[in-house]
């Protein structure tokens, strides 16, 4: 929810902060970089390849952790010079070390592969030039000199010269392979939405649009749909998670009845996110999609979203005046410091689980909690900032902006708490895990020595078992050796264990009876949906702290992972076969939500002593938690971005000379400074 007072902040006290040094190109025309698709074609000559290209980009930040944003403009302008000006278009986005810029200009025949502070070596940077870029650009094929760009600084990025693989002859192939169709749940609901798609399901007027009016959203093009959706939907998200903490407060400080209206128009809004994101995922997924398809969806979230947004700003008024922090602010001021003082005390005892859980448990198992201990130093440092700038406006008495740093005070405590108390979680659902796969080999090894029996029986007894039966020995013979040999991710070992039994249990039916076959559905849905709640627990909370820099492919999963888990229980007793399809994707997606979000907060990178420390009303120098702030979503939607999300994909530039070091020339690439073709 965002009040009068962050909008205040967006304006008074920042001018410090944003300041930018003289003469550095923050203004059009080098372009705004694009945080969703990577892509700004101004020139507009990637015409329908333009998903090729997207795909080729999110390939190589999947792999290689690496992000490509390409740019096509006529021609570079103010300034002139193309380093000069992928520098303050890099400057502009804040992009981080890992990030680099392919822009063409096609009216001047110029183009600049602009490699930031990447480990691109410049030797690999010419054979990109010579055999990827500059073959394409001759023929004016700039979509594939894109998609060769991205495979090729995927080979760089992997150790090889920065070749196509397949020299190119095959780059077009890259595109799009970046997604498989899994097994078992993955296969099931793939064929499900394929059918769903193939059966001619027509787009109706969506959410929102009248029959029979003129769409105000028929003029955008699917890309600029496709911005204007994502914007939006994660202006909801964020809107919603900043909502239920004010809610917290309020809760606490007046009760349920007075905060009734509120909590009905959250569950309203909550209502139109979900439904948002499973549109999301149905576009996000791999099968095709017409463009008349797109369009419906993507105007269906772009209404549902701002219906989320208008349910809450209906209330706004009123939960302001409830809460009233600019007469309350000694109050509530008051309140957050003791809350700090409580969590500072609980600093050293997550710090010590911590500890204690890499003794015992890989490292691949505390993935998602591995900074937390650093990230809550980070938040509990700008609670502290925060009340101090509170205490100080008090004393100017300057009730609002005292009011609007109690309030980002009191979102940095709770996500103080909140990674704090991840660390707890974890530690119970690991050691849950930990005990649920020894009872797992237990009844797999039952399992597999009953089939075993079977096939020995007879010459030719069940055939359909040996499979499986090789299977599930050597999973279980991979699992033994690994808790022999020392730490071990339980859930992971335990997912594993429970896909190898699967197996064996669909070779078994028809040969068991239907009370045991009931008996293993139940078991197995049990552990999946024990995984699957863990996981998402896990992601929701990292999601939470650093919310700043994560973008929308990682919301959409998690919130399709609890739909899939929550209509799992909703049928657990009635159909567990059918339940544990669903708990087997809501694992999956959540598995897929916490890569993506944390590959968001990779790239995100190095906010937090990169050109936020101008000073400012919360102080200067990158310090006080300033950058745990951006990252955790306090100031950079309400603030940097005057009440709109700034995006993710790249930390934010230091200002200095070493974004840029690779620019070439025309379209033959002389790496001498550049020339015109």
């Amino acid at each position: 929810m965002r009040s009068k007072f962050i909008r205040i902040l967006a304006v008074i006290g920042l001018t410090g902060l944003l300041a930018v040094p003289a003469g550095a190109a923050w203004a059009e025309p080098p372009v705004t970089l694009d945080p969703a698709t990577k892509i700004v074609d101004s020139a507009g000559v990637l015409g329908s390849q333009k998903g090729e290209v997207q795909e080729a980009i999110k390939k190589l930040g999947t792999e290689h952790a690496t992000v490509l944003h390409v740019v096509t403009v006529k021609r570079f302008e103010n300034p002139a010079d193309r380093e000069a000006w992928t520098d303050a278009v890099a400057e502009k986005a804040g992009l981080g070390s890992n990030a680099l810029i392919f822009a063409v200009a096609t009216e001047t025949r110029q183009y600049t592969l602009n490699k930031g502070g990447s480990k691109i070596t410049n030797a690999q940077l010419e054979n990109i030039k010579s055999k990827a870029i500059g073959p394409q650009l001759a023929n004016e094929d700039y979509a594939q000199a894109a998609i060769n760009a991205a495979a090729a600084i995927g080979d760089a990025a992997g150790g090889g010269s920065g070749n196509v693989p397949g020299d190119g002859a095959g780059a077009a192939v890259l595109v799009g392979a970046g997604v498989v169709a899994a097994g078992g749940a993955g296969a099931y609901l793939y064929l499900r939405n394929k059918r769903r798609k193939a059966a001619g399901q027509q787009p109706t007027a969506g959410f929102g649009q009248q029959e029979g009016l003129v769409d105000p959203l028929a003029s955008l093009s699917i890309e600029e749909l496709r911005r204007k959706s994502g914007s939006l939907l994660i202006e909801a998200d964020d809107a919603i998670k900043s909502s239920e903490q004010e809610l917290m407060f309020a809760q606490a400080q007046y009760g349920d009845s007075a905060v009734g209206n509120f909590t009905k128009a959250l569950a309203e809004a909550k209502a139109h996110l979900s439904e948002s994101f499973k549109l999301q995922q149905q576009l996000d997924d791999h099968i095709p999609d017409t463009e008349e398809q797109q369009r419906a969806w993507f105007g269906e979230i772009i209404r549902r979203s701002e219906a989320a947004l208008a349910s809450l700003q209906e209330q706004k008024a009123d939960f302001d005046s409830l809460r009233e922090l600019e007469k309350n602010a000694p109050q509530a001021l008051a309140t957050v410091n003791a809350g700090a003082r409580q969590a500072d005390a609980k600093i050293a005892s997550a710090e010590s689980s911590l500890g204690n859980l890499r003794s015992r448990y890989a490292e691949s198992a505390l993935a998602q909690v591995s900074d937390n201990i650093l990230q809550a130093k980070e938040r509990l440092a700008f609670v502290q900032n925060a009340t101090a700038t509170a205490q100080q406006k008090l004393s100017e008495g300057e009730g609002s902006l005292a009011a609007v740093a109690v309030r980002a005070a009191e979102e940095s405590l709770h996500q103080t708490n909140v990674l704090l108390d991840a660390i707890a979680k974890v530690s119970s659902n690991l050691d849950e895990a930990r005990t649920r796969l020894d009872s797992a080999v237990v009844d797999t090894s039952q399992d597999l020595a009953q089939a075993r029996a079977m096939i020995q029986s007879g010459a030719h007894a069940h055939p359909e078992l040996v499979g499986p039966v090789a299977g599930v020995e050597a999973a279980l013979a991979q699992v033994k050796s690994e808790i022999q040999g020392g730490k071990i991710d339980p859930i992971a070992t335990l997912q594993r264990v429970e896909t190898a039994h699967q197996s064996l249990d669909q070779a078994l039916t028809g040969i068991r009876d239907q009370q045991e076959q009931s008996r293993r559905a139940q078991a197995s849905l049990q552990q999946t949906i024990m995984s699957a709640q863990a996981q998402i627990s896990a992601t929701s909370d990292y999601i939470t702290a650093r919310r700043g820099g994560v973008g929308t492919e990682a919301r959409t999963r998690l919130a399709e992972s609890q739909r899939n888990l929550d209509y799992a229980l909703s049928i657990s007793r009635t159909d567990p076969v059918t339940a544990l399809t669903y708990a087997q994707q809501a694992h999956a997606l959540a598995a897929q939500a916490a890569q993506l979000a944390q590959a968001d907060v990779d790239h995100f990178g190095g906010y937090a002593n990169q050109g936020y420390g101008r000073g400012g009303m919360f102080g200067g120098g990158g310090g006080g938690g300033l950058g745990g702030a951006i990252l955790g979503g306090i100031l950079i939607n309400s603030i940097l971005n005057g009440g709109g999300h700034a995006g993710w994909g790249g930390g934010h530039s230091d200002g200095g000379g070493d974004f840029g070091g690779g620019d070439f020339g025309g379209w033959g690439g002389d790496s001498g400074g550049g020339g015109d073709f």
